[in-house]
C-alpha cells in the first residue's frame, strides 16, 4: 500500500498543477467550459484517491471544494475576481493539506476553517432565493386589546367529520442500489466515495438514519478472486426528506461507469444492471446507525468471509474513513519521475542494439585472421555511435518541464502580495522548457526569493503607481528558453527600478563598498547581491535580513550558472539567470594551453582562428585587445590568466591559435591557447566538493586515459577581462560576478 501510495502523491502533483493552469485561466477570463471540467476533474480524482487512503482531513476540505466548483460547472456561480481569490486560496490550502497527508508539516486547522467557510458562503449564495424580512413601518403604533373572559359550559360530544381527504402517509425511506463497474475503479474512483456522499446526504435530516448494506453474494472464493473485477455491490436506505435530485448530484460525474437505481421503500426496487448477468443473493441490512454531524467520518465495513456482516457504528466509521495509524501511511518518500513512453521504448531499442554490437566486438576479439583489426575498429566506432545516442536517449528521460517550477511561483506571488499589501499579476511564459530534473528541483528557491524580491522591492505601492501613471496593477513576467546551449530564465517587472542612489549609500553605511568608490551601473546593481544587504527599513516575514539576494547568487553559482541585471529606474527590473542545461554531461572542446588539457564548453565557441599581429593592440595597462573583422574584444591568454604560464610577448602571440567565445549576455572574449585537440562529451564533476572553488574553472571531468581535465567557466574569464579592460573602474572591488 505504500508504493501505491506515493503512485497516488505523485498523481495529487500532477492534479495540483492541471488546477493551477485551469484558475489561472479563468481568473485571465477564459471561462471554456473545458477549462472548468478540467478543474473540477482535478480536486475530484484529489479527493477519490484520498478516500481511497483514509485522508479524512483532505477528503473533507476537497469535498467541499468540489461542491463550489460544482456550482461554477452548472452556470450558477460566476468566476467574479474576488470568487477566483477564494478558489486559489482553498488550491493553496488543499496542496498543503497534501503535503501534510504526504508526511509533511501540519497545515493551520483555523486556515483550513477560513477557507471552507468561504467555500461555503459560494455555495450558499448561488442566487437560491432568501426568506424575506419582515418589515415594520417605522410609524406603526401598536393598539391595546382588553378581552373579557365569559364563562362557557360545554359537553364534549363526538362528532364524525369528513371533508374528502385522505390522511396523508408517511413518506417512505429512499432506497438507493448501486453496482460499480470495473472500469470506475481504474479511473481512480471509489465506491466509499459513494457511501461518503450518500452518508452527508443523509446527515443533512435531523435524526435521519443511514444503512448500508454490501451484497458479497458475488464474492468468489480467493483462489478464484479477481482483483480487476469488481464483485461488490450496496443498497443503501436514506431517510424519506432526501431528495432524489441530490442523489443524482452524488452519481453524477460516475454515472456512466456505475449502475444505479432509486426507488422508494415499498416500492418495487430495481435492481442496477451488472456487468455480468449473475444470480444475487437478496442483501440484509448491515448495520442502521445515526446519521453523523457532517464533521463525523462515515460508516461501512465489509468482511468477505460471509455474505452478510452486522457491524458496529465505530467499526463502521473507521472503515469509510480508512483511519490507519498515521506511523502505517508515512513512507519514506522516493524521488520518481514521469515519462513518456516512446522515450522509454527508444531508450530500450537502443540497448539492443548496444547489446548486438557488444557481441559482434567479443566475437571479433576470438578472430585471429588479419582482417579482424578492420572489423574491430568498425565495431568500436559503432559502439561509441550508440553510447552517445544512449546517453541522449537518458538525458531526453531526465528532462522536465520547468512548468512544475513556474506554476509554484504563482503561490509565492499571492503570499507577497497579501503581506504586501499589493496587486500583482504573474505571467509564464515557456513553461515547457525542458531541463535536467535536477536542475529542475534546485530552482524552486532562487526563484522564489527573486519573486519575493520583485513583489516587495521592484512593484511600487498603489499610490506611487497611480501617481506615476502606470496602473495600479503590477506585473512580473517569468520566462524560461534556450539559448546557445544553455536555458535562460528571466524575472522581468514593470515596477520602478533600482534606485541606485539609495543602493550605494546602503552600501557605504554597512560598508560593502568604500566611500569614495566610483563603481558602474552594472556594478552598483550587482551590490543587492552581497552578503548582509537590505534597503527594507524594518524586518518583516518577507525582506530586511539581507540574506534574500545573497542566497540566489549562491545558488545560481553552485548550479553553473549566472545572474545579470538590467534596470531603468521608473521603468522596471530585469533578472537573467544563465544555467546549463544539465548537470551532468556536456559537449566539450578538448584544448591545450600551458601544457595542460582543458575542456570548452562547445556551446561557448562562436568560431576559431589563426591571429595576425597586425589585428593586435597593446593597451596602457599592458593588456590586449583584438580586432576580429572591425570589432574589439579582449585577448586572453588563457595559460596566462589561469596562472599556468607568464604573459606572452607580442612576438609570441603571433601565429597563436584563439578562440572567439561568447557568454550568455552577448559579451565576447578571444582566448589564446596552444593547441586544440579534440571535440567530446564529458562528464561534469563538481571541482568545489572535491577541492574548492577556483576562478575561471566551473567544474572538472575524467578524460579517457583517466587524467582530470578543468572545465573552464567562459562568463567568469570574459567578465575578468571586461573589467579589467574597463578604465572606469576604481582599485575597490566588490568580488561580484560581472
Amino acid at each position: 500500500m505504500d508504493d501505491i501510495l506515493q503512485v497516488f502523491f505523485q498523481e495529487c502533483d500532477e492534479q495540483l498543477q492541471e488546477l493551477e493552469r485551469g484558475l489561472s485561466a479563468l481568473s485571465d477570463g477564459d471561462s471554456d467550459h473545458e477549462t472548468i471540467n478540467a478543474v473540477f476533474r482535478a480536486v475530484h480524482s484529489i479527493k477519490g484517491g484520498a478516500a481511497s487512503f483514509g485522508l479524512e482531513n483532505l477528503v473533507r476540505f476537497a469535498h467541499v471544494f468540489e461542491s463550489s466548483l460544482d456550482g461554477l460547472r452548472s452556470g450558477r456561480i460566476v468566476p467574479t475576481h474576488d470568487i477566483m481569490k477564494t478558489f486559489l486560496k482553498a488550491m493553496d490550502v488543499l496542496s498543503d493539506l497534501v503535503s501534510e497527508a504526504r508526511g509533511g508539516a501540519g497545515v493551520d486547522h483555523a486556515r483550513v476553517a477560513e477557507s471552507q467557510s468561504e467555500l461555503e458562503a459560494i455555495i450558499n449564495s448561488d442566487g437560491a432565493p432568501k426568506p424575506a424580512e419582515d418589515v415594520v413601518p417605522q410609524d406603526f403604533v401598536p393598539v391595546p386589546m382588553d378581552f373579557v373572559p365569559v364563562p362557557m359550559d360545554f359537553e364534549p360530544v363526538p362528532v364524525d367529520m369528513d371533508f374528502g381527504f385522505d390522511t396523508p402517509a408517511a413518506v417512505p425511506d429512499l432506497i438507493v442500489s448501486f453496482c460499480p463497474q470495473d472500469a470506475m475503479y481504474e479511473r481512480g474512483d471509489d465506491a466509499r466515495n459513494i457511501l461518503i456522499g450518500l452518508r452527508d446526504l443523509a446527515a443533512t435530516v435531523e435524526g435521519g438514519t443511514f444503512s448500508v448494506t454490501c451484497n458479497t453474494g458475488e464474492l468468489p472464493s480467493l483462489a478464484a478472486l479477481s482483483p480487476t473485477h469488481t464483485c461488490l455491490s450496496w443498497r443503501v436506505v436514506l431517510p424519506a426528506a432526501v431528495s432524489e435530485e441530490s442523489v443524482h448530484g452524488v452519481f453524477d460525474w460516475v454515472s456512466d461507469v456505475c449502475d444505479f437505481s432509486i426507488a422508494r421503500e415499498g416500492a418495487a426496487e430495481e435492481a442496477p444492471a451488472e456487468p455480468e448477468a449473475t444470480p444475487v443473493a437478496a442483501p440484509e441490512p448491515v448495520a442502521v446507525v445515526a446519521a453523523p454531524a457532517p464533521e463525523a467520518s462515515a460508516p461501512v465495513h465489509v468482511e468477505p468471509a460471509a455474505p452478510v456482516h452486522e457491524v458496529a457504528p465505530a467499526a463502521v466509521t473507521n472503515a469509510i474513513a480508512g483511519n490507519a495509524p498515521p506511523a502505517a501511511r508515512k513512507a519514506e518518500q522516493v524521488a520518481s519521475i514521469r515519462v513518456d513512453l516512446h522515450r522509454i521504448d527508444d531508450l530500450m531499442d537502443l540497448v539492443g542494439e548496444l547489446v548486438i554490437a557488444q557481441a559482434s566486438i567479443e566475437a571479433l576479439s576470438r578472430r585471429n585472421d588479419g582482417a579482424v583489426q578492420q572489423e574491430l575498429t568498425q565495431s568500436i566506432s559503432s559502439m561509441q555511435s550508440l553510447t552517445r545516442d544512449i546517453q541522449d536517449a537518458v538525458m531526453a528521460v531526465r528532462a522536465q518541464p520547468v512548468r512544475s517550477v513556474f506554476q509554484r511561483m504563482q503561490r509565492v506571488v499571492r503570499e507577497a502580495c497579501s503581506m504586501t499589501k499589493k496587486d500583482v499579476v504573474l505571467l509564464l511564459e515557456g513553461e515547457d522548457t525542458e531541463v535536467d530534473r535536477t536542475l529542475v528541483e534546485k530552482l524552486t528557491d532562487p526563484l522564489t526569493h527573486m519573486l519575493r524580491n520583485a513583489v516587495d522591492h521592484g512593484i511600487e505601492k498603489v499610490e506611487d503607481r497611480l501617481a506615476a501613471g502606470k496602473p495600479a496593477e503590477g506585473h512580473i513576467l517569468l520566462s524560461a528558453g534556450h539559448r546557445s546551449g544553455r536555458i535562460l530564465i528571466t524575472i522581468k517587472d514593470d515596477g520602478g527600478g533600482i534606485n541606485r542612489q539609495r543602493v550605494m549609500e546602503t552600501a557605504i553605511k554597512r560598508g560593502i563598498v568604500a566611500p569614495d568608490a566610483v563603481l558602474s551601473d552594472d556594478e552598483i546593481n550587482n551590490l543587492i547581491f552581497a552578503p548582509g544587504f537590505s534597503t527594507a527599513a524594518t524586518v518583516s516575514d518577507l525582506s530586511g535580513r539581507g540574506v534574500g539576494m545573497d542566497v540566489v547568487k549562491q545558488a545560481i553559482l553552485s548550479l553553473g550558472g549566472r545572474v545579470t541585471i538590467q534596470s531603468v529606474q521608473g521603468e522596471g527590473t530585469t533578472f537573467s539567470l544563465s544555467l546549463p542545461l544539465t548537470l551532468a554531461v556536456l559537449d566539450g572542446m578538448l584544448i591545450e594551453a600551458g601544457q595542460s588539457t582543458m575542456v570548452l564548453p562547445i556551446s561557448s565557441v562562436v568560431e576559431t582562428m589563426m591571429i595576425d599581429h597586425r589585428d593586435v593592440y597593446l593597451l596602457p595597462d599592458g593588456g590586449n585587445i583584438i580586432s576580429i573583422r572591425g570589432t574589439c574584444m579582449p585577448l586572453i591568454p588563457l595559460a596566462a590568466e589561469l596562472g599556468l604560464s607568464k604573459a606572452p610577448t607580442q612576438e609570441g602571440l603571433a601565429n597563436a591559435v584563439i578562440l572567439v567565445v561568447e557568454n550568455e549576455s552577448g559579451g565576447r572574449a578571444a582566448l589564446v591557447v596552444d593547441e586544440i585537440r579534440d571535440q567530446t562529451q564529458v562528464v561534469i564533476k563538481s571541482i568545489e566538493k572535491n577541492y574548492r572553488q577556483i576562478s575561471g574553472v566551473s567544474a572538472a571531468t575524467i578524460l579517457g586515459d583517466g587524467s582530470v581535465s578543468l572545465i573552464l567557466d567562459v562568463p567568469a574569464l570574459i567578465g575578468t577581462a571586461i573589467r579589467k579592460i574597463d578604465n572606469r573602474t576604481s582599485s575597490v572591488r566588490t568580488g561580484l560576478a560581472a
